[in-house]
Parts: C-alpha cells; structure tokens; sequence
C-alpha cells in the first residue's frame, strides 16, 4: 500500500513539472513576442515582385488597419529578444482652421481680377463673424467691451505677395515665418509631415484654378507608380470572388495631405477621400507624419 502511494506521489510530480516548464521549450518552435506577449508572425523576405495576400471580404477599413500595422518596420530588443513597437515621433506644426483651400484659392483669384471669379464666404470668415456676433451681444448686456483681436490671414498675405511679383521661394518664406510665429492660421491640408506649410500645393492649386476659370483643361491624372513614386507599393489582394490592386503609399519627409492627392490624383480636392480610408490612423488632415502607411483608396469618378 505504502508502494503505491509513493509511486502516485511521484508520477504527479513528474505531471507537474511537465505542466510548468512546457512554455519554455519548444526549441525550434519558439514563437517571437512583443512587449504584451502577442506572438508576432516574421515577415516575409522583400522582393521585386507585387505581393500577393489573402484578406477577408475587401473594404477600405482593413486596407487601412493593414496600413496601420506596418507603418514602421518592428525592431528587436538585443537584450531580451523582444519585439519593440515603433516609437511616435512628432514635431510641431503651425496653427490650422477649417478653411478649404478651394474657398481661399477663389477668394484670391477673385482679388486678383480673374473675371468670372466671385468671392465666396469661407468658414474662419463665418467663424470670425459669429465670434463678432456674440461680443457684441455681451457688449450690449453687460456694457463690457471687447475687441476681437485682428489677424492676418494666409488669403491676404498670397494676395500681397502675387500682387507684388513675389518669387514662389520668397512666398515660401514669408508664409512659413508668419506660421511658426503663429501670426496666421492655414488650412489642415497644407501643414507637411515636418511642420511646415506646403506652398508649393498652396500655388499649384492657384494655378489649376486659374487655368480653369479661363476655359483650359482640367489637370491630367499621373500614371502612379511604385517605379516612378517613391514610398508606393501594389497589392494583390484575394477577396472572396477576385482578386484587386490595393495601393499604399509610405509618408516621406515634406508631405502633405494636398501633395498626396495631387500625386495620385491630379489635384487637390480628393485628399478628403484619402483621409477618410485612413481614419483609424489620422486624427485630422494636418497630422500626417514620416512613416505612416497610407491606404490610397481607387475613386470611382476619376
């Protein structure tokens, strides 16, 4: 009796210890984990050819979480083998309002003469009469009065500096100077990856308009590709019924939401769509840093 007591006691502990120091075996089966303990896949080896994945039913939202998990490539901590999440990294950028380029590039033809041009109201000019509004309201019920501090705004300054022949080089400074002071706000889709204004946009849209309020073509759209642009690659992509081309574009150093969708679009005015499929990595138009992963979504109408 005493035998076989001793012999279950003894084969329990070896179950146990089984139990407990299995996690640390495995050998070759050793799975690399991140700071939480999630075990991480290794990538693939880089090559030439277009990848080709497997995803579940399309849509923009896991494109963009795709994005969103590769924007920068993980590194291994030499001490304990860990996999490292990227660091954030940001910088500071100059003050932003709602104003839609389209609206202030109006406003600036229509300044300038351009016939057929109307002035249009933009929303830091609703904004501003509103602020107006309730001062003076206050004003009357309180008899305290109150200035609505004069501010320049980025309209009159490419006015001016148009007017005067200024060269793009010199409007670059002027603009950026008046920005990092915090003299002047900009719209969100012209602030880049590094904190500045991106002028060359800001012109390029005034030319486009300009051209075609005189009757000229609209602007072609580029032939994109990872060949020709850095920062871009092509996805294959198997649905449930076919296969598709997603296209991601790596953020680089001086970008813009404008200068994005001008490099894939032609213009401006579709850097709405491209912020919203990367919602879940954009908090705003003016947020875009180095980096990032965008998903470039395909518009139906261009």
């Amino acid at each position: 009796m005493i035998r076989t007591v001793v012999a279950l006691f003894v084969f329990a502990v070896f179950i146990c210890g089984l139990i407990v120091f299995r996690p640390f075996g495995g050998g070759d089966e050793t799975v690399a984990q991140d700071r939480l303990g999630t075990p991480v896949e290794e990538t693939a080896a880089a090559n030439d050819e277009v990848e080709v994945t497997r995803a579940a039913p399309q849509d923009i939202a896991s494109l963009a979480e795709a994005a969103l998990q590769e924007t920068a490539p993980l590194a291994t901590d030499p001490q304990t083998g860990l996999i490292e999440a990227p660091r954030r990294v940001d910088v500071a950028r100059p003050s932003t309002d709602d104003t839609r380029l389209s609206d202030m590039t109006n406003n600036v033809l229509a300044e300038l003469g351009f016939a057929g041009v109307k002035p249009v109201t933009t929303n830091a000019q609703t904004q501003r009469q509103s602020t107006s509004e309730i001062l003076a309201g206050i004003e009357a019920a309180t008899g305290n009065t109150s200035v609505l501090q004069e501010r320049d705004t980025l309209e009159a300054i490419v006015i001016a500096a148009l007017r005067a022949g200024t060269s793009d080089e010199e409007i670059d400074q002027i603009v950026n100077t008046a920005a990092a002071e915090g003299t002047v706000a900009v719209p969100e889709i012209l602030v880049t990856s590094d904190g500045r204004v991106d002028t060359h946009v800001l012109l390029t849209n005034i030319v486009t308009q300009a051209q075609l309020a005189a009757g000229g073509p609209a602007p072609s759209i580029p032939e994109a590709t990872p060949e020709n642009t850095q920062g871009m690659e092509v996805r294959v992509v198997q649905q449930a019924t076919e296969a598709v081309q997603a296209r991601f574009y790596t953020v680089q150093p001086g970008d813009s939401l404008g200068k994005i969708s001008i490099t894939f679009f032609g213009s401006v005015e579709h850097y709405e769509a491209i912020f919203e499929a990367n919602r879940g990595l954009l908090s705003s138009p003016d947020r875009i840093r180095v980096g990032q992963r965008l998903v470039i979504p395909q518009i139906d109408n261009v």
